[in-house]
């Protein structure tokens, strides 16, 4: 898999090759000139050392305050996606605003890294023709497999002058991956996420609602355990006995810890007791729900 970055992906937009590919996507014509409306008559000016310039006309970008932006640059970079799967290989790339991810399928890491290079040169002229430069310090390159030792897994590509360097885990939509699969990457990015929601919570509890349990549990609930389950469909298997639940068993320790600090409980306390208390399910449980 290559992962590539588009540097100022948002501000680069052209308006026109946008609205062109509403049109060539078949796209509602109410639809186009709302989004044409959405665009247009945009200003802005710079203040420097307390001096304000004169307001200037926008011609290209699309704000990021809006919802809608993200969706409009899908649209926007559609045509990127289409090309590189014309190249009719063992390819999908998966796509979200400024992040693109090419991954490639086969049986030798070679004929991967080759099939690659094609895809960079495919997205190379596609950003020429719409004003878009990748990021190419940004660049990051791994291979997956669970059999390691049948294959060359430092093997890199060189794209232009730049050799990509092989790393061992990558983001990929919020979710890391390892090499192996084995989800390792992303428990470990859950836990340093996890430390950061903690204190968040606690701010919050000892600045603004002064310790109340229900407003507590209800960031809990909605926030911190939505990201301790994020993307548990993919990661998790419903009533698996073996190595699942010992992932399980790591998440559901911060779960409890958070649990402790929400209800404010002693480490003594029981935790099926705690649960009980505060109106909370196993994470074993509520996983198999999702």
């Amino acid at each position: 898999m290559l992962s590539l970055d588009v540097v100022e992906a948002f501000d680069r937009v052209s308006h026109v090759r946008l609205l062109h590919t509403l049109k060539m996507k078949r796209t509602s014509s109410y639809i186009i000139e709302w989004t044409r409306s959405f665009l247009e008559n945009r200003e802005t000016s710079l203040i420097f050392d307390e001096q304000t310039s004169d307001m200037r006309e926008i011609n290209a970008g699309i704000s990021q305050r809006f919802l809608i932006s993200s969706i409009l640059f899908l649209f926007f970079n559609a045509s990127l996606i289409k090309k590189c799967e014309a190249l009719r290989i063992k390819i999908e790339v998966l796509d979200f605003v400024n992040d693109i991810n090419i991954l490639v399928y086969d049986r030798f890491i070679e004929e991967i890294c080759r099939t690659l290079s094609k895809a960079h040169d495919v997205c190379a002229k596609w950003a020429c023709t719409h004003d878009a430069t990748f990021a190419s310090e940004k660049y990051e390159l791994t291979h997956f497999t669970r059999k390691s030792k049948r294959f060359n897994m430092m093997t890199s590509i060189q794209i232009e002058s730049s050799v990509i360097k092989l790393k061992s885990d990558i983001r990929v939509l919020k979710m890391q991956l390892n090499m192996k699969l084995q989800w390792s990457a992303h428990l470990r990015q859950i836990k340093t996420n996890h430390v950061t929601r903690m204190l968040t919570l606690s701010h919050l509890e000892v600045f603004t609602w002064k310790a109340i349990f229900t407003k507590a549990r209800q960031v809990y609930s909605a926030v911190v355990r939505s990201e301790i389950a994020f993307e548990a469909s993919v990661w998790h298997q419903r009533d698996k006995k073996d190595e699942l639940l010992s992932k399980e068993r790591r998440l559901e320790t911060l779960q409890n810890q958070t649990l402790r600090h929400v209800a404010e409980a002693f480490k003594r306390v029981n935790i099926e007791t705690l649960k009980t208390e505060t109106y909370m399910s196993s994470l074993h449980v509520h996983l198999n729900m999702l």
